[in-house]
């Protein structure tokens, strides 16, 4: 075992935007909305604080050092999901020196090629390194902190920079105007991640060990959690989810209960196991589901069909959109209980 994690530090730490192999994010652990890590992933994957390599890691540093958690899964050499939180100040400057990820140590690649992807793995497949953990919403060395393969997953090139691109931009233009607004008084968390498919990996040339090693995701998906310092009205949450395809990802804005539904059938499907995802412990606020979520991805949501909201700004359930359901009235299920509260009045526009 101590052999083992001797190769994993190596393994893992071997790029110039380093991963810091940890047996709990208690050294990260202010990247996750009141310091609880999501629930119900894979038990097994690689624990990472994302830093820089030459660092020094004395302690009157270490916070402001380590700039984003990932969960990282070895069995299918990309990141499960990549935890972070967004400064307005860093969207002011919107150009990175780099623009690449970062190349690996050429000295140790063929010893943690074995545990992780490297950047061969990617060339001439079609798929772009998607980052996780957006670069446009870091600044500094916590920018460059995203540019490494283990905040990366295999992307179709469309869905990377056309689709979630548009999902991305927005959802900064959104954040960065609530915490304007709340004068810094508030945090956005952010939890972006994957649904590996085991059927579908690259690449697909080279010899015989070369080839499938990397798990193409699915999916892709964010959450986001956005707590006020005092009030909790201002406080919400929500998330997004798309199908990880050059046309009609059918990327859809809803709930961070009903994202947690639909990752757990998901892997459930895809995988064959019983997870219960949890990404927000009591997903954050989900009772405060504000019209202006609505209209700041308004247009996006126009091109995926299926969402609805109630006169009070609820997210209405997937299954159960406005509709009369044999009433004289519109309205929809907004939770999974079993009373009547769960349901509320909504007007179709």
């Amino acid at each position: 075992m101590i052999v083992l994690g001797l190769i994993t530090c190596v393994v893992l730490r071997a790029f110039s935007a380093q991963a810091l192999v940890v047996d709990s994010f208690d050294e990260c652990v202010w990247h996750f909305y009141r310091h609880t890590e999501p629930s119900g992933m894979d038990p097994d994957a690689m624990k990472i604080c994302q830093k820089l390599e030459n660092e020094e890691s004395d302690h009157t540093a270490w916070y402001s050092s380590l700039y984003y958690a990932t969960l990282y899964s070895v069995h299918h050499k990309i990141p499960l999901y990549s935890a972070y939180t967004l400064d307005p100040r860093c969207i002011s400057h919107p150009q990175s020196p780099i623009d690449h990820m970062v190349r690996e140590d050429q000295y140790y690649k063929y010893l943690y090629k074995r545990n992780q992807a490297i950047s061969s793995d990617y060339s001439g497949t079609g798929y772009d390194r998607g980052h996780l953990n957006p670069n446009c919403f870091q600044c500094g060395d916590g920018r460059k902190a995203t540019f490494a393969l283990t905040n990366a997953a295999p992307m179709k090139e469309r869905f990377n920079r056309v689709h979630w691109r548009n999902w991305e931009n927005t959802l900064r233009r959104f954040l960065k105007g609530m915490l304007d607004r709340d004068g810094g008084f508030a945090t956005a968390y952010i939890v972006t991640g994957t649904v590996p498919d085991p059927n579908v990996r690259i690449p697909h040339r080279g010899t015989p060990g070369d080839r499938f090693r990397v798990s193409v995701p699915s999916h892709i998906w964010t959450a986001v959690c956005y707590e006020h310092d005092t009030d909790d009205r201002k406080s919400l949450s929500f998330g997004y989810i798309g199908r990880n395809q050059p046309e009609e990802p059918d990327i859809r804005l809803m709930s961070v209960s009903d994202l947690n539904d639909q990752l757990s059938r998901l892997y459930r499907e895809l995988s064959g196991t019983q997870q219960s995802i949890e990404i927000f412990v009591d997903d954050c606020f989900g009772y405060n589901n504000k019209f202006e979520v609505h209209g700041a991805f308004k247009k996006l949501i126009n091109i995926s069909p299926g969402i609805s909201l109630t006169d009070n700004g609820q997210m209405c359930l997937y299954d159960h959109p406005c509709a009369t359901y044999d009433y004289d009235y519109y309205w929809c299920k907004t939770s999974l209980g079993y009373i009547k509260d769960d349901w509320d009045y909504c007007s179709l526009h």
